[in-house]
């Protein structure tokens, strides 16, 4: 009997990709693309359904799962909101029906980006808390071996842990003092161009740019660096000390730019977390990289086709 295939979809603000994987979560197919948003949703379906179309040439898929960068209503399919991508109640599940005839699920990127992490490597111990820090930071709940939604769908929005009670740098949320506006990806490029020194500030397009710029001896890029990493590790000791989990993934593009985030971001926690909820913690770097939200999101459409 052939092996079953399901399709993953993670639709970021700038890239798509798209996943063939199989019944063991391996990778068959893969492909990427600019999302370009601006064309509208109707557009981006359309280029996600062709170039699936062209997945189907060897490896047959019967669902369709997409991991979203925006606020979804999981059990109707629907794209409520997203920032990113300026899209707005889209009936995204719908569409991909309609476009590539297998039943389709849309979920937070995050929160299936987490599901991904769960189904990598060893068994976890759950609860499985994984926290990505990207543009910005998200956070995906998994407990008996499902997502936590929360009553409303925000559950673990890490990001938006408040670090700085007073005074605190503006947040996208347009709140103050959250830790996304202290380590994420935005935030380190902004307060970095106004900490630096010399005229390498006009150049920072990315965090690899302040990466750079403090390994090449900028003082103040390091230390807004070293912020970031306190700041992150404050909110994971919030977030330990809440949830309790049994397990800690930590990645996303900054971990990838600056690996020594995530080591000074755990050695913070564990020295402001509650001694009892570090008894059994097992915390680690993410292990699917970017394919994370694709696995994830193919993992939960596998249900679907049961």
């Amino acid at each position: 009997m052939p092996a079953r295939f399901t399709l993953g979809i993670d639709l970021g603000g700038t890239t798509t990709v798209l996943a063939v994987v199989g019944a063991r979560n391996d990778v068959a197919w893969e492909r990427s693309f600019l999302t370009g948003a601006e064309a509208g949703p109707g557009d981006v379906v359309g280029r996600v359904a062709r170039a699936a179309r062209d997945a189907r040439t060897d490896h047959r898929f019967n669902a369709a799962g997409v991991a979203v960068a925006a606020q979804v209503d999981p059990r109707t399919g629907v794209l409520v909101a997203s920032p990113n991508l300026k899209f707005e109640n889209v009936p995204l599940a719908a569409a991909l029906e309609r476009e590539l005839g297998v039943p389709a699920l849309v979920e937070n990127d995050v929160n299936a980006a987490a599901y991904g992490e769960y189904l990598a490597g060893d068994a976890p111990r759950e609860p499985l808390l994984a926290v990505f820090v990207g543009t910005g930071i998200g956070g995906g709940l998994v407990a008996g071996g499902e997502i936590f939604h929360g009553a409303d769908g925000f559950a673990a929005e890490i990001g938006h842990v408040p670090v700085v009670t007073e005074g605190g740098e503006p947040c996208g949320c347009g709140r103050r003092g959250c830790v996304e506006a202290y380590a994420g990806g935005a935030a380190i490029v902004r307060r970095a161009a106004a900490r630096c020194s010399g005229e390498a500030a006009t150049t920072f397009e990315d965090v690899d740019a302040v990466v750079h710029a403090a390994e090449g001896g900028d003082d103040g890029c390091r230390s807004v660096l070293e912020e970031a990493a306190a700041y992150l590790g404050v909110a994971l000791a919030a977030a330990v000390n809440l949830f309790n989990p049994g397990t800690l993934v930590v990645g996303g593009g900054v971990a990838r730019a600056w690996p020594a985030l995530v080591e000074r971001a755990l050695s913070r926690m564990r020295a402001s977390a509650l001694p009892p909820a570090l008894t059994s913690l097992a915390a680690r770097r993410a292990i699917l990289d970017r394919r994370a939200g694709a696995i994830g999101a193919a993992a939960l459409a596998r249900r679907l086709a049961a």
